[in-house]
């Protein structure tokens, strides 16, 4: 049976195969030649169509299809922040300006009958050479997008604009907004404002501190072609930074600028300070020092180096260097020995502590026994008896001794801190010092006794011009701050930085005190040189002992070099200002000495106070005449034949501000662990007034 089944199916199969083999009928032909013209038709017919709507309605279906590309995206920058003084005076602005863009493709579009014409007119407006344009064209003839200039000016880009746009055959050209940070007034307050680097990066300053709220946010420019085959564009529009409106006064700023430029071409000195600030607010009106470099070109030495010494620093990689000594700000990131404008801070202490009285008096022999040292007065023969008021008048060391003896080491330690000494003040700039100063546990008698006239303990100008504020304020300490109001594009105000009170320092009492003695001290004492006719002015003089290396390069205390400086403020019974200076090693033979820094200060008040609406009184109680600003201020430089310095003589005292005893950050301050002996020279004094 399985036999029988297997024949039958090899049967059908040889039927299956010659059924293939069978040739193809007339018939058959018929068919496939009806199919063929059939499909050929059909095909014929579709290109006719397509021919049809290609010649009648290409146009449409193109512009339909390339209204749906992108055809180019671009970013399109946000303007950074204006920087304005407290009048509205720009200090800081960012300029628009524009680069030219070669478009090589569309030039050479249209068989390249554009490319003579707009490759003149190039030429023309911009001074590129025709080969140097042309070598372009011919490396990148499909680019759309090729930089030729940049930081095109306006002027120049709108008239290359207006002729080529009167020229049918200039064509493939595009302008695109770039910003150009600028600071109109140079140097003005360079070490406030701070500079920017490419890419709106902030450096020093106000720049690099509000450097997140003066940047925005880019926008962008998306390009497609419309119904009419034009190109249309959909614009995301850029967020501006905002604008800081600072707490500067640009014409007292200048103005002290200008007064340390005089100064320095008359004396000179290795740093000049002057710092100007209202005490009611901790507002700064001007922040100033010798070495204030053009913002626009931040790296230009030329004005505070010769050519060989430019070429030697870049010969051996110090360039750095000299560029960071010029930016940093003097006024906050230096620290120095702030000698005898320290001690109103010790008195006024002394006075809220009750470990003194204001009808105080004290017999002064020339100096105090401390442990196993004399520390000479000022005066080494005595002031003989004198009150508390006379203390701050003579400036005399021995009842500064006496007083914070009293006072002990715990309240003294407390009141250095509460007058923010040794700690950062926090103001809205980057760079600030800490200081140094004795903590409690430091404070040996020695330290404590010569601490309280202001040697042993660095402070920066800063730190001391806020202090000093909330002691001639009545007591109330401000954190210092540089801008008053962050603003938008409109105008209007995005937040206000109001006064911060961080805390109270003394009495109203204490102040009213320290207000009246520094009154006589530059109206009877050693800060006349500070008096200006119709200003009740309230002051300080100091001199500090900087530090020396001896023969065996031990760190003693020098013979020669001192920084001396002033402060004050006015009117003394309603302070509207403080003004601070400091000048460290002015170029005379007796630093000790010099009255240069009172000098200054009288010149600092005398020329901006009116600038602030701070006028003089004509019926003033003060009858000294003008003894500072004269029509020949050169005269008044120099040595003051009063004795005002103030050299200290320590005998031995061990003041090492570099011991573990002393708080606050040592920074570039020098170890001032020494034992000296001031021996002044026959019929000068050197010790510290």
């Amino acid at each position: 049976m399985r036999r029988m089944k297997q024949k039958g199916r090899f049967k059908r199969w040889r039927e299956n195969i010659k059924k293939i083999g069978r040739p193809i009928t007339y018939k058959m032909q018929d068919k496939i030649i009806w199919l063929f013209f059939i499909f050929f038709a059909f095909f014929i017919g579709v290109a006719g169509r397509l021919f049809y709507i290609d010649s009648h309605d290409g146009d449409r279906y193109t512009k339909q299809a390339l209204s749906q590309q992108t055809y180019i995206t671009n970013e399109l920058p946000y303007r950074r922040g204006t920087i304005t003084d407290r009048k509205g005076v720009v200090l800081a602005e960012s300029d628009k300006l524009y680069n030219l863009i070669l478009e090589p493709a569309v030039v050479l579009s249209n068989e390249g009958k554009y490319t003579d014409r707009t490759l003149a007119l190039i030429e023309k407006h911009f001074g590129l050479e025709d080969k140097d344009l042309r070598q372009i064209l011919e490396d990148s003839p499909d680019s759309y997008y090729k930089v030729l200039l940049k930081e095109v000016s306006y002027d120049d880009m709108k008239s290359f604009k207006d002729e080529a746009l009167a020229d049918e055959l200039v064509e493939g050209y595009s302008f695109e907004e770039v910003y150009k940070r600028d600071y109109p007034l140079k140097d003005v307050a360079s070490h406030v404002i701070g500079y920017t680097n490419d890419g709106n990066d902030g450096t020093w300053g106000i720049e690099q501190y509000y450097n997140s709220e003066l940047n925005g946010r880019n926008g962008k420019s998306y390009g497609y072609f419309n119904s009419e085959k034009q190109l249309t564009e959909t614009v995301l529009d850029p967020k501006n930074g905002l604008n800081v409106v600072s707490t500067i006064d640009a014409d007292v700023q200048a103005v002290c600028q200008k007064i340390i430029q005089q100064y320095m071409k008359e004396e000179g000195a290795e740093n000049v300070g002057i710092l100007v600030m209202d005490p009611n607010n901790g507002e700064i009106f001007a922040m100033a020092s010798d070495k204030e470099f053009d913002l626009n070109n931040p790296r230009d030495l030329t004005a505070f180096y010769s050519d060989s010494e430019i070429a030697s620093m870049k010969a051996d990689g110090t360039t750095e260097n000299a560029l960071n000594k010029i930016w940093r700000n003097y006024c906050i990131s230096d620290m120095y020995e702030p000698g005898s404008t320290f001690k109103p801070f010790t008195v006024s202490a002394c006075l809220d502590e009750k470990a003194v009285a204001e009808n105080s008096w004290y017999t002064c022999d020339g100096g105090e026994q401390v442990a196993d040292m004399l520390i000479h007065c000022v005066n080494r023969n005595g002031h003989g008896n004198i009150s508390l008021e006379q203390s701050l008048e003579f400036s005399c060391n021995d009842v500064m001794m006496q007083i914070s003896r009293k006072l002990g080491r715990t309240e003294f330690a407390r009141y250095q801190s509460l007058f923010g000494l040794g700690s950062k003040t926090g103001i809205d700039l980057p760079g600030e010092a800490v200081g140094m100063i004795y903590d409690e546990e430091h404070l040996n008698p020695v330290e404590l006794a010569t601490s309280s006239f202001g040697q042993g303990v660095s402070v920066t100008m800063l730190q001391m011009a806020a202090g000093f504020s909330s002691i001639m304020n009545g007591g109330t300490y401000y954190k210092p701050h540089i801008v008053k109001e962050l603003t938008n594009d409109a105008g209007l105000s995005a937040e206000k930085l109001e006064p911060v009170i961080l805390k109270k320092t003394v009495s109203a009492e204490t102040s009213d005190f320290i207000k009246n003695a520094l009154y006589k001290t530059v109206e009877e004492g050693t800060g006349k040189k500070a008096r200006v006719k119709g200003y009740k002015i309230a002051g300080k003089t100091g001199t500090a002992q900087k530090i020396d290396k001896d023969e065996n390069g031990n760190s003693v205390r020098s013979d020669v070099n001192y920084v001396v400086s002033f402060i004050g403020c006015a009117p003394y019974d309603n302070p509207q200002a403080v003004v601070y200076v400091v000048i460290d090693e002015p170029h005379v033979e007796l630093q000790q000495n010099c009255a240069s820094a009172s000098v200054l200060a009288g010149r600092v008040i005398k020329q901006t106070f009116p600038l602030l609406g701070i006028y003089p009184d004509e019926n003033a109680d003060n009858p000294n005449t003008d003894e500072t600003v004269t029509e020949n201020e050169a005269t008044i430089f120099g040595t003051d034949g009063t004795a005002s310095g103030e050299a200290i003589d320590v005998s031995g005292a061990a003041i090492d501000a570099g011991e573990n005893g002393v708080t606050g950050n040592a920074g570039d301050a020098a170890d001032t662990n020494t034992e000296t002996n001031t021996e002044g020279a026959a019929g000068q004094d050197q010790t510290l007034q």
